[in-house]
């Protein structure tokens, strides 16, 4: 057993920084991804995450947003300089992509990593950046089930037909397919009735979104304040499993901000008891903002 499992009782996840602005430098230089990502597997951490926003507002990285580099060019840093570890991307916002382009990306990642790449997704809520890429806000669900659809078939390396909102496939074919049975494991992020209720029909995993009342609004998700709320909306995620007749999910990630040092980290032990009682399978640390790494210019 891991250092990180022993402390925690479950697996842990190590998420890059990207709460806040600015980010430490070295997150813009590959070789430092590839070290924390080196470092963090030696730990023992399960995973590594990465985040997606390709085309921000200034206003929104102004109030409470931030920055990221790309999170398959960044995680694919992270494959090179590692063997074991779980590639995640914590999530990546599906309507703003091709769901063929993305497929050829996911599956090349997945390929040259062997086999580790775990594909966290969601709708995503600033209007701003889909303004900015040309998506329609308005299409935004039905873009992100025509993407999942469209990705699991092409992940197989068989030719896919299919007619979707703005493309037209024809025996297209993604090469090279995914070396993972089914694709890369799908999780899908967000706390609405729809989020849930995909998470149960597509046999994903759940990455809930940790907030309170005051930021809901902006993340266009329900709020998610406490152990309360998130055994709450565990409960309905199994009600619904019932009513489906479907097996209860069985991967939950919950991500803790701000749990990225040691002290932290112990700090949060006894919390993190508590979210394996209530459902929670794995457990993201996230890194501040402010961390350094050793062998940086920061």
């Amino acid at each position: 057993m891991s250092t990180e499992q022993e402390r925690t009782g479950m697996d842990v996840v190590y998420g890059t920084p990207y709460h806040g602005t600015p980010v430490p430098s070295w997150l813009y230089d590959g070789a430092a991804i590839g070290r924390l990502a080196a470092v963090a597997e030696a730990a023992g951490f399960s995973g590594f995450t990465m985040t997606d926003h390709p085309a921000p507002s200034q206003a929104w990285r102004e109030h409470g947003g931030h920055d990221t580099v790309d999170p398959f060019l960044g995680l694919a840093f992270a494959a090179a300089a590692t063997s074991r570890i779980r590639l995640v991307t914590y999530l990546v916002v599906l309507p703003y992509r091709n769901p063929f382009h993305l497929a050829k990306v996911t599956a090349s990642l997945d390929a040259m990593s062997g086999g580790r790449l775990d594909l966290g997704v969601g709708t995503g809520y600033l209007k701003a950046e889909f303004h900015a890429l040309g998506v329609d806000w308005d299409e935004r669900n039905a873009l992100f089930d025509e993407a999942v659809t469209v990705l699991r078939r092409a992940w197989t390396g068989e030719p896919v037909t299919h007619q979707g909102l703005h493309f037209s496939a024809r025996g297209t074919v993604t090469m090279p397919p995914s070396p993972q049975p089914g694709g890369p494991p799908l999780w899908i992020g967000g706390n609405s009735r729809l989020s849930l209720r995909r998470v149960v029909d597509l046999d994903a995993g759940w990455l809930p979104v940790p907030n309170p009342t005051g930021t809901s609004a902006m993340l266009r998700t329900r709020s998610l304040d406490g152990l309360e709320d998130f055994a709450d909306y565990v409960g309905q995620l199994r009600a619904y499993a019932d009513e489906r007749g479907r097996p209860a999910p069985d991967r939950i990630m919950y991500s803790m901000p701000g749990a990225g040092t040691d002290d932290e980290m112990d700090a949060h032990v006894p919390l993190a008891g508590e979210l394996a009682e209530r459902g929670a399978t794995q457990l993201v640390v996230n890194a501040p903002t402010t961390a350094t790494l050793a062998g940086s210019e920061e």
